[in-house]
């Protein structure tokens, strides 16, 4: 995510409408509940899907187990990543031009 960038302006100076744009920085109780919907979604994504997992994985034997964590842990990376894409988008926080 980009950390908003506040240089010391002498004569307390205006601010460009770049650095106003980002002058309601990203709390970090808002990654908090990004983080709790993905792992949510994750578990609903993953308990309707945990046979066909278990499934998959069966021809691994000792490490399906392992197979099963690595699965869970990126599913719920990747959703938390699109929770955050989402809530920035829907902030007006998400800007793509320099």
């Amino acid at each position: 995510m980009l950390t908003p960038y506040k240089p010391e302006r002498p004569n307390g100076g205006a601010q460009t409408p770049t650095e106003q744009r980002f002058v309601g920085a990203v709390e970090a109780v808002e990654h908090c509940l990004c983080g709790i919907v993905g792992l949510v979604l994750t578990g609903v994504i993953l308990g309707l899907s945990y046979s066909t997992l278990v499934a998959v994985t069966e021809p691994l034997y000792v490490l399906s187990s392992t197979a099963l964590v690595a699965i869970a842990s990126s599913v719920w990376l990747l959703t938390w990543l699109g929770v955050e894409f989402v809530w920035e988008y829907r902030s007006g926080r998400l800007v793509t031009e320099t």
